[in-house]
């Protein structure tokens, strides 16, 4: 009987597992397209100086780092790292831009004037890649998002992303604005807004009206390849918007989220 009111006891004193508020509906609407002058496997975006960074793999051409014209969208390509490695997740932080790996394990950290300073170790595969003000926040593919030391790349803490109860996977392409972190959800045309306090999941977006702005020649070559998914997150604190793309997509689009509650 004793063990039997010591189970009572503790099922009764077990925390409730935590449930996040449902997440809110948005729609992004567009204000601009951009025509990029060469394609991308896009992996990593970012906003720099009102410039736009990318970062490519090397599935369908080679690991770059690209400097995008958002006015005429002509492509620079600062660095060409051919087939060494796969890129991934970019962001900048510190008068600093990194850039992460897939599945290498690296992460190269180069000045303002893309002068290589040192290489870094990543414990886990690479994914998506942004800041706070103190930290670097990275993905992996999971249901988690991973805090970095910016110094070493060192794991500061963990959270785990809920959808009201349920884990979301394969989070990538990150994102840190408006005080959320967004990312895209692989293999889809979602874009989520995550706390990145609670790890809830406090609203989410279906891009797929992006596909519809698209001529027919831009969707047959979406449709050509199942890698060419939406994948690319940037936001311009200048102007509050934000840049949305996807793997060898030949546009971008600019514009803003809206609540749709």
């Amino acid at each position: 009987m004793r063990h039997v009111l010591l189970a009572a006891l503790m099922i009764c004193t077990t925390p409730a597992l935590a449930v996040c508020p449902v997440p809110r509906n948005l729609a992004f609407v567009v204000e601009k397209t951009i025509h990029r002058s060469v394609p991308g496997f896009t992996e990593g975006l970012e906003v720099q100086g009102g410039a736009i960074l990318e970062s490519t793999g090397d599935l369908f051409g080679n690991s770059r780092i690209n400097r995008i014209d958002p006015k005429t969208g002509k492509v620079t390509t600062l660095l060409d790292a051919g087939k060494r490695y796969f890129g991934e997740g970019l962001t900048q932080f510190g008068g600093r831009l990194y850039q992460m790996t897939w599945r290498e394990h690296r992460a190269f950290v180069f000045d303002a004037h893309m002068k290589p300073l040192r290489e870094l170790s990543n414990p886990r595969e690479g994914w998506g890649l942004t800041h706070d003000a103190t930290r670097l926040i990275a993905s992996d593919g999971s249901s988690s998002i991973f805090f970095l030391s910016p110094a070493d790349f060192s794991t500061l803490g963990a959270l785990p992303v809920l959808e009201e109860d349920r884990p979301i996977s394969a989070l990538n392409e990150l994102e840190y604005a408006d005080g959320a972190i967004w990312a895209n959800v692989f293999e889809s045309w979602t874009v989520l807004k995550i706390s990145p306090v609670t790890g809830c999941v406090e609203a989410r977006a279906n891009i797929a009206s992006l596909r519809a702005r698209m001529t027919a020649g831009e969707r047959r070559i979406i449709d050509a390849e199942p890698n060419f998914v939406p994948n690319g997150i940037a936001y311009n604190s200048a102007t509050g918007a934000f840049i949305l793309t996807g793997k060898n997509w030949p546009m971008l689009f600019s514009g803003h989220f809206v609540d749709l509650n």
